[in-house]
Formats: C-alpha cells, structure tokens, sequence
C-alpha cells in the first residue's frame, strides 16, 4: 500500500524531464515498479501519492493507470480504489503452460542455427549465473537464466512465435521473480538449464523441446506453491 506508513522501497524516484510526455513516463515508471515486484501484488495506487512521488499531477498519473488497467496490471474495485493486480494460480498455470509450449517450439526450431560459438556463450552464462548464486545475488542469477533461454530461441525461424513470446515477456516477469525468490528454486533452475545444454549440444531437436517444458513445468510446480503459501499467510493475518 503506497501510504506515509509505506516501506521506503516501495517509493518511487521524481521524473527527470524527457523529451517523452509525463503520461508515457509515468507509465513507464509504474510498470516498471510493478513488473519488478517493487510495487507488489495487491499494492494500493493512490493517485495522489504516486503524482507527489514523481512530481507529476494527477492527470498524467491517472491516464497512466488507465492503461496499466488495460494490460491487465492493475484493477481499480469500484468504491475502494487501483490495486496492483494479484497473481492466481490460474494466471501462473495459464502463462506458464503456454510459455513452455511456445519457447520449447523456438527452441527446438533455434538448434540447426546455433554455432559451437554460441554453444559456448551459453554456457559461460549458465557459469556466470552459478557464480552470483553462491554468493546470495538471486537477482542477477535470474536475470543470466533469461539470458541463456534469449541466447538459445533467438534463432527461431518462426517470427510470429517470437513476437508471440514477446507478448508474454511482462506476464511473465512477474511471475518469474516470485517463483524465483528462493535459492532452492534457482539451484533447480541451474540443472535443469544444463539438460537443456547438453540437448543442445547433443543437436537433439525433440530433446531440446522436451527439456523447456520440463524446466516450465518445474517452475509452475514451484511457483504455485508459493502462491499457495502466500495466501495461507495472508489467511492468517488479522
């Protein structure tokens, strides 16, 4: 809830003049916040408070939201006011089966077109990412695993399905950070991406397909039961 009370790490910096109009970047800013957890699921959106944060008024504020409303981030509850949108389980089964679908067809089409070089590359990532999760940086071990799952189906030759996969990436991210908030999910992550490394360079198409929605599907597991405990926390508080 964006309130005096609020935790500081929920504040968000004054805009900085840009050549952009104040509504794009409001809604850059708040998207931002939202996709990133800073602004969480269930956060209160207090026009007045959010147009005092970014020194703004409250006009740029409120068409902002109006557009977030319309990707689906925030919902306004008539009487209440604007709330980041929760997250279901229906939601993280829905995407994340799809995505799993989507990315393991990418992929699997990616493979005669990647060369030993890239080969390479995804693996000095998926090291790199070993390296910052033993010393505690989840964040950045997250960030190299999309970097290795970009690197892999870059090469589709399917461009709607990129752009399809495109169109998931915000629905995605948020669910991403929450599934991966813990380190036992991200150590899951690591081996997982190594099977689907050794597929690749193993050039085995269906292997490479399979190991994605396997690694999709680990995730969902995870995902769902963290959500599943958030709500019996949120069931236990008064």
């Amino acid at each position: 809830m964006l309130t005096d009370r609020a935790h500081d790490s929920q504040r968000l910096n004054p805009l900085q003049e840009k050549a952009r109009t104040l509504e794009t970047q409001v809604y850059a800013v708040v998207k931002e916040a939202v996709l990133s957890l800073k602004l969480p699921p269930g956060a209160l959106l207090v026009e007045d408070e959010l147009a005092d944060q970014l020194g703004t008024s409250k006009t740029p504020v409120r068409n902002a939201l109006v557009k977030l409303e319309q990707d689906g981030l925030v919902v306004r509850v008539p009487y209440k006011g604007t709330y980041v949108s929760e997250v279901s389980q229906q939601d993280a089964e829905e995407i994340f089966e799809l995505r799993g679908v989507l990315e393991g067809l990418a992929a699997r089409s990616a493979v005669p077109f990647l060369t030993d070089k890239e080969l390479i590359q995804a693996e000095a990532i998926l090291i790199e990412a070993d390296e910052v999760l033993a010393q505690g940086n989840l964040v950045k071990a997250s960030l190299l695993g999309e970097d290795f799952h970009k690197l892999v189906y870059r090469h589709a030759t399917n461009q709607r399905l990129l752009l399809f996969l495109k169109m998931l990436d915000d629905q995605l991210r948020r669910l991403r950070l929450l599934s991966n908030s813990g380190l036992d999910r991200l150590k899951k992550s690591a081996v997982e991406h190594r099977r689907i490394l050794e597929a690749l360079r193993l050039r085995d198409e269906s292997a490479v397909e399979a190991a994605f929605r396997e690694h999709h599907l680990s995730v969902l597991n995870d995902l769902v039961l963290n959500l599943e405990g958030i709500a019996t926390e949120d069931k236990k508080t008064p």
